[in-house]
């Protein structure tokens, strides 16, 4: 038991800390999804009107925004911030009005914003979060909102909110509730979102309830001061709500968590100081355990670091890249390398306080060219900036200098078509490629180190490059006619109708008296089976010969001898005891073999010639 008592007071020194959070970069939810940036390493551009505040806050591309002086007219006096944007107050900035924060990635610091009194109506906020993910609302001072100071509500996601103070004036005499994250038990959406972290705010002089309120999301509560005298609750657990209240610091004020209808998720409370107040202090169940790490300060230093006037919450930095007292500011180590090593050399390598904005450059070793930066770096400027939020890994790439590439090109399949352009090309030459389809074929795009699916488009060679055009064949029925020569020749399957790029066996079969001897027209070969393309209509013809009735020789005798004028022929004579003059002509029953013969009188006078032929049938 002792042992683990002993783990347990270990843990809490390691996490409850004298100092605050870094109060230079978001914390909590904030850090997730990617984190959260806003306008990154812009070149700031300063407002002075309001006219030119929301010009700037609602364009798009990411931006960085510093206001200064007073500007805005009212209830009626809204800033629609589009994505990617950082505001920051210059030291005494305020916005009378409100800002509208429906887009991702926004950052607002050291803001005023004042509404023009809660009046307990469906009006605005003097900040709306409505369906926006990665936001981080840091050092502002907000007040007298006409509806609410700040609500989350629509889905939005990965939300920060530090170093606030809120309140309400005199002129409030009606509703005067702050936060409301989830706006209704209705809303089933929400389920899964919301998930909110609120470190070293102030909730003081006019706030009644809502500390926040929360539906279904998972808000952690960290560090917080609570001085808000006469007020009903600060935090509620409504409908489906994960809450982690820890290490904040209540202060005469009323009920500091109030278990409302009891229909919420979870409520830890833990590590909190109270002084002097009434109502409920108590969790129940074990809420959601945060995914990320900070930084916790002990509660009862909390009231110190966040109510010092000169550095504590509200609008307190003294220039847009300052951060609040009490903090540690963080360093970061910024590594750099060449690739490869002999390609060049980078600047910028070191170790940096949170927040700085550094440069790097690449310079190319002779021989070789700067392509791209990679790592925690893009682009292809040979200078670039960085902003130390965390441990950076940057490298710059270079390619040895060439004075032509080689652009090479493919066809897939290959039957597919033709693709000009592949040659060798002075570097930077801008090469047209085009793929022709061969017939039966169509152009569906290009691959490789090109996109699209123009048949024409075109390569920059600055480097070796590879293109492939790829085709598709088209889908269509062809017809496959087949015919015999002669007629009664013989018989030919595979007669029909096929879908392109069909594959067909074409078989001939002699008829009796017949042999095949070859395919002609979109067909060749003296094999009788062959397989014939269905790429268009085809036609093909089984060619047949006559093997002349079955017979094999020709025998033929004759009286005559050669030497008393028998006849002239083709074939070999033999002697046969069995013929009439004991000779006899054998020819083979051959296309094209034929017999000729005369008879030659020796003298005047009768001749007669005794011929015989019979057929001798095969074996």
């Amino acid at each position: 038991m002792l042992k683990k008592l002993l783990a347990f007071l270990l843990m809490v020194t390691t996490t409850l800390v004298g100092v605050s959070q870094d109060q230079c970069i978001p914390v909590g939810w904030a850090t997730q999804n990617g984190g959260t940036t806003g306008g990154g390493a812009a070149v700031p551009v300063t407002v002075t009107t309001l006219a030119a505040l929301q010009t700037q806050a609602s364009s798009s591309g990411a931006k960085v925004i510093y206001v200064s002086g007073n500007m805005g007219a009212g209830v009626s006096t809204r800033v629609s911030v589009a994505a990617n944007k950082t505001i920051i107050g210059l030291p005494g900035a305020k916005l009378i009005g409100g800002f509208d924060v429906k887009a991702n990635n926004i950052i607002i610091r050291n803001m005023k914003i004042q509404g023009p009194g809660s009046v307990d109506v469906n009006g605005v906020d003097c900040i709306t979060i409505d369906g926006a993910s990665n936001v981080w609302i840091d050092h502002c001072d907000i007040s007298d909102g006409q509806d609410g100071n700040m609500d989350i509500a629509n889905g939005a996601n990965y939300i920060a909110v530090t170093w606030c103070k809120f309140s309400y004036s005199s002129a409030s005499t009606n509703h005067q509730f702050c936060n409301l994250l989830g706006n209704s038990d209705s809303k089933t959406s929400d389920r899964g979102k919301l998930k909110i972290t609120m470190m070293y705010n102030w909730w003081t002089s006019g706030c009644k309830e809502r500390m926040p309120r929360v539906r279904f999301g998972q808000v952690h509560v960290v560090n917080n001061y609570f001085n808000c005298t006469g007020n009903s609750h600060c935090v509620r657990a409504g409908k489906e709500a994960d809450l982690l209240v820890e290490s904040n610091y209540f202060d005469g004020v009323r009920t500091p968590i109030d278990l409302y209808q009891n229909n919420f998720t979870a409520v830890t409370s833990r590590n909190n100081t109270y002084v002097s107040t009434t109502g409920n202090t108590a969790g129940s169940g074990t809420a959601f355990t945060p995914p990320y790490v900070l930084t916790i300060a002990a509660s009862g230093n909390v009231k110190s670091l966040v109510s010092n006037a000169t550095c504590g919450a509200g609008a307190t930095m003294t220039s847009p890249t300052g951060c609040g007292c009490g903090a540690v500011p963080a360093t970061y180590t910024l590594t750099t390398t060449a690739a490869p090593a002999t390609g060049g050399s980078v600047s910028g390598s070191g170790t940096y306080n949170s927040g700085t904005v550094v440069t790097l450059t690449a310079a190319p070793a002779a021989g070789y060219t700067f392509t791209g930066w990679s790592g925690d770096a893009a682009g292809t400027a040979t200078s670039t900036t960085v902003t130390m939020n965390g441990n950076k890994t940057i490298t710059a790439n270079f390619q040895p200098t060439a004075s032509s590439y080689t652009l090479s090109t493919a066809s897939n399949p290959s039957t597919g078509g033709a693709v000009t352009g592949a040659g060798s090309y002075p570097s930077g030459t801008i090469v047209s490629v085009t793929a022709t389809p061969a017939a039966g074929y169509t152009f569906t795009g290009w691959s490789g180190d090109a996109s699209g699916i123009n048949a024409s488009t075109t390569v920059t060679m600055n480097s070796n490059k590879t293109v492939t055009a790829n085709f598709s064949a088209i889908v269509s029925n062809y017809s496959l006619t087949t015919a015999a020569s002669p007629a009664a020749g013989g018989t030919i399957t595979g007669a029909g109708s096929y879908i392109s790029g069909t594959i067909v066996t074409v078989t001939a079969s002699p008829a009796v008296g017949y042999t095949f001897s070859n395919w002609s027209g979109d067909a060749s070969g003296t094999s009788t089976a062959t397989t014939v393309t269905m790429s268009s209509n085809k036609m093909v013809t089984a060619n047949f010969l006559a093997t002349g009735g079955g017979a094999s020789t020709i025998r033929i005798e004759d009286n005559a001898t050669p030497s008393t004028g028998l006849c002239l022929f083709e074939g070999a004579i033999s002697s046969n005891s069995g013929a009439s003059n004991v000779k006899v002509i054998n020819l083979t029953n051959s296309i094209g073999k034929g017999v000729n013969w005369r008879v030659n009188v020796p003298a005047a006078g009768t001749l007669h010639t005794q011929l015989e032929i019979r057929k001798q049938q095969y074996q």
